[in-house]
């Protein structure tokens, strides 16, 4: 057998075994997630059947094969060098980022600062989330709504170094003692952008608020969507009876990936329950121990290189490409799901009736998504629901802080991001915070 004829049989045969093999991968994926009969064809059987039409050009004649098979080739090495970059694109933002910002880059994971901070004799911890580790522990009949207790949190790096806070009693971003106040102000409901990622402490909008209004409590979690957010109004706020409530509606994700993951929490739907409570002020000691557990070993995990991120099989199976393209087998694709909008109606009506319970005022402060300033198409999809959920808002009487107007008014929107697709620079959390001011009647009014 000639060496061109040996190349090209070799080539196109390992191809075919190959995308036979991601769809019997897929298959098994699919199985293990239950996705509906439609994307198992297309995911599962189009591999399998490309693979059977390669097997089938085996029988062309040499020069097609050879032609074939360099193609082939090429398209494989174009793919696994996509993967490699879009792999590196986080980390190569956060270095533009730095540059950009004039800060010292820190090249370290998160997992390896706090390595360095316990060989310093800190109570070091990764930040964890309800959205993240509390999910997990639904069989231990508790859902943690907030992080470790007073101990150091490895946060989040987005600009060049990372975040570091000391958690307040009950694991939430606020200085230590906010808790005995005796009376809080506002408090903030929220994700990432209201929890404070990644500026440090004192430059975050609620940090910002804090400083006219000093009884300012922060209870935003990264990932947190509307049923988290009623949850952490009606675990903590119905006892400290803050005067003003800020509900902080996140825009592209809030009525979309994460209101649809949340639904599917029979502990969190239990919130829907007027009055509904889990008693998490008297459970911080357990909470503490169950977040500790969870968090140790996904520590443990990334410390000896086996966490499904640093393995290297998700190389080979183009995982990065694979999400950017929108190929998903057991994950469900976020332009296919609908958003329950009754649903959140519901909730945004419970959150209101409880505070008002107590006598105090909910306000909706709107955060528009970033993709909408650069991309037309998504602008189009973020007006449509933001005309629903403005409607909402305006049928319940909310009073409503729409934060679109001013950043869409300011000369270079993107100096408010960290970089495209990222949260806030301290630009942005300062516009942030002094649009809510400007809507919030002043202390003890």
């Amino acid at each position: 057998m000639s060496k061109q004829r040996w190349f090209a049989n070799l080539v196109i045969a390992s191809a075919a075994l190959g995308s036979i093999a991601a769809g019997g991968m897929a298959f098994q994926t699919a199985r293990a997630f239950h996705v509906e009969m439609l994307r198992q064809l297309l995911y599962v059987g189009g591999p399998i059947l490309l693979g059977v039409a390669l097997l089938a050009c085996l029988r062309l004649p040499l020069d097609l094969r050879i032609t074939l098979a360099v193609t082939l080739l090429s398209l494989v090495v174009a793919a696994y060098g996509a993967e490699a970059y879009l792999r590196e694109l986080p980390l190569l933002r956060v270095r533009w980022a730095a540059r950009r910002f004039g800060i010292p880059y820190d090249s370290r994971c998160q997992y390896e600062v706090v390595r360095d901070l316990r060989a310093q004799g800190k109570d070091a911890w990764p930040a964890g989330f309800p959205s993240w580790q509390g999910f997990r522990l639904e069989k231990e009949g508790i859902l943690p709504l907030g992080g470790i207790s007073e101990v150091e949190t490895v946060f989040c790096n987005e600009m060049g170094r990372y975040v570091l806070y000391s958690s307040d009693e009950h694991g939430f971003h606020n200085p230590q003692g906010i808790w005995s106040s005796e009376k809080i102000d506002i408090a903030a409901l929220g994700d990432s952008f209201t929890q404070g990622s990644c500026v440090e402490s004192g430059q975050n909008f609620v940090a910002r608020l804090r400083q006219a209004h000093p009884a300012t409590l922060n209870l935003g979690m990264l990932g947190n969507g509307p049923l988290l957010m009623l949850a952490g109004l009606r675990e903590f706020l119905v006892d400290l009876r803050p005067r003003i409530v800020l509900w902080v509606y996140t825009e592209g994700n809030d009525l979309t990936f994460d209101l649809h993951r949340e639904r599917k929490q029979a502990l969190l739907m239990e919130y829907l329950r007027s009055g509904h409570r889990q008693g998490l002020l008297e459970e911080q000691s357990r909470v503490d121990g169950l977040l500790r557990g969870v968090i140790a070993r996904e520590y443990e995990r990334r410390s000896d290189g086996t966490s499904p991120e640093r393995t290297s099989s998700r190389f080979f199976k183009l995982w990065a490409l694979r999400q950017a393209l929108g190929l998903y087998v057991g994950e469900e694709d976020p332009q296919r799901i609908r958003e329950d909008i009754p649903l959140f109606r519901h909730i945004l009506e419970q959150a209101q009736i409880a505070t008002h319970g107590w006598g105090g005022e909910l306000y909706f402060v709107y955060l528009p998504a970033e993709a909408r300033y650069f991309d037309g198409k998504w602008k189009r999809e973020h007006d449509w629901l933001r005309d629903r959920v403005l409607g909402i808002v305006s049928e319940l009487r909310i009073p409503l802080i729409d934060l679109h107007p001013p950043i869409s008014r300011h000369p270079h929107i993107l100096d408010l991001y960290a970089f495209r697709g990222g949260h806030f620079s301290p630009a942005g959390y300062r516009l942030v915070a002094e649009s809510i001011l400007q809507a919030l009647p002043p202390p003890g009014d």
